[in-house]
């Protein structure tokens, strides 16, 4: 059949335009997910291996990262033993961090803080020495101990039966305490150690006035040792901690009703003990990053 007067037939045919082949974007993809999840499985192994100082400091860099040469943290918080070692010859600081920072000493500045430290070895030198030209020798001093311990040198000032050092059930110093604190004081002077002081009793049950205890009378105690060091001159921004502990130390373990144990103690901390203590404080007594989602009413606790 003719369409047209020359008999020319026109076809139109419709082209439809296939789709490409797939290109290698997805295996770029594929890689990214695969660094991704190799960080995060790196990332939970560091945090289950890393001691409760470390992770404060893996906190504190990373909510202050410039706050590093203030704080005490360091740019490598958990060493893998290729951290740079720190110079042991500048000084800690002992000033409290800023605010998103902690204090917290890495691995490599904890070493030397034990008993056998060389700040503790020297500050017992000084305090030796201080009490020699004061002619107070250690060794004719019955109820005097000074000793090396993991925090620094403790002063142990025990009670004597003949020679009481305070009056009996109370806080109220006899006076040869107030001048033994009152001579030390000016020792205390010529470093500049944070102090701790604490306050300890014998086991024997006491009762005083106002339903006191061997708790208030050991805390009181405490604080009046801090009070005639003040006296004698020591700054109260020196004095980092005042503890009554009651019974629960013993000096004389034997014998939990001895003289002895009856004591005011005071403890020239290293810098090392002080970071440790401010960090501990903190942790433990201090505002926490994140409030607890448990509500305490009576009828919950009751």
């Amino acid at each position: 059949m003719a369409l047209g007067s020359n008999g020319v037939v026109i076809r139109r045919v419709k082209k439809v335009k296939k789709a490409g082949g797939h290109s290698g974007a997805w295996k770029i993809a594929l890689a990214d997910f695969a660094l991704a999840m190799m960080a995060l499985f790196l990332v939970l192994w560091l945090l289950s291996v890393a001691s409760p100082e470390e992770l404060a400091s893996i906190e504190g860099y990373f909510q202050d990262p410039t706050g590093k040469s203030t704080a005490g943290y360091s740019a490598n918080p958990i060493d893998l033993g290729g951290s740079p070692a720190k110079s042991t010859e500048k000084k800690l600081d002992l000033q409290l961090p800023e605010v998103g920072s902690t204090d917290v000493m890495s691995r490599d500045t904890r070493s030397g803080n034990g008993s056998e430290s060389a700040d503790s070895n020297s500050l017992n030198d000084v305090l030796r020495d201080e009490m020699e030209r004061m002619n107070i020798v250690v060794s004719e001093v019955a109820n005097l101990r000074i000793e090396i311990t993991p925090l620094g040198v403790r002063i142990t000032l025990l009670d004597d039966p003949n020679k009481p050092m305070f009056e009996r059930g109370s806080a109220r110093m006899m006076p040869d305490i107030e001048n033994t604190l009152l001579s030390m004081a000016p020792i205390f002077n010529k470093v500049t150690n944070p102090i701790v002081i604490t306050g300890h009793t014998d086991s024997s049950s006491f009762s005083g006035a106002g339903r006191l205890d061997n708790w208030d009378l050991s805390a009181m105690r405490a604080n009046a040792a801090r009070h005639m060091l003040a006296e004698g001159g020591v700054e109260d921004k020196r004095i980092a901690q005042v503890i009554g502990l009651s019974d629960t130390i013993p000096y004389n373990r034997s014998n939990t009703d001895a003289a002895e144990n009856r004591r005011i103690s005071i403890t020239l901390l290293t810098d090392d003990a002080y970071k440790k203590l401010l960090d501990q404080n903190r942790r433990n007594f201090g505002n926490p990053a994140q409030q607890s989602d448990i509500k305490l009413t009576p009828a919950t606790l009751f």
